[in-house]
């Protein structure tokens, strides 16, 4: 343990590759007004039109509060509209708007760009395994959340 340095940490690396990803991103973004966790919703909104905002935030792993922002801060800007659901009042859905709609193809090769000088270099192979790697490795860290070893 004398030798161990927080470069060696895998939680570190992982964070780090986390947040330069997400700098990178926003600065991408910047050009459409939008941040990294509007981006995540409104890719859920790309892939299903007309979730219900809990869906939505759990999806992305956001609190009640934090989603309710996000919705409310797309909507000001025109990509988003918000209605209640029709059988129950209580939930409150996001739809896409037409000018929200438009951004799907330009918001899809901004991300596709990153993830592709993120993986330079790497061969197909290499990008596959490590996407694998990464979902195996967050299974293994939720399952510890999950069976209260980590208490959050």
């Amino acid at each position: 343990m004398d030798n161990y340095k927080i470069d060696d940490s895998f939680g570190f690396f992982v964070n780090r590759l986390a947040t330069a990803m997400r700098r990178a991103f926003e600065k991408r973004l910047e050009e459409y007004g939008l941040t990294a966790p509007q981006y995540g919703f409104l890719l859920r909104l790309f892939e299903e039109d007309g979730q219900s905002l809990s869906n939505i935030g759990n999806s992305l792993y956001c609190d009640k509060p934090t989603i309710t922002g996000i919705a409310s801060r797309l909507e000001k800007k025109g990509f988003i509209r918000k209605a209640k659901d029709k059988n129950d009042r209580r939930i409150v859905k996001a739809l896409l708007t037409e000018k929200g709609t438009g951004l799907k193809e330009a918001l899809r090769k901004t991300a596709m760009d990153l993830n592709a000088a993120a993986t330079k270099g790497f061969t197909t192979n290499e990008v596959k395994l490590l996407k694998t790697n990464l979902r195996r490795s967050l299974g293994n860290v939720l399952g510890q959340i999950q069976g209260g070893v980590i208490n959050v």
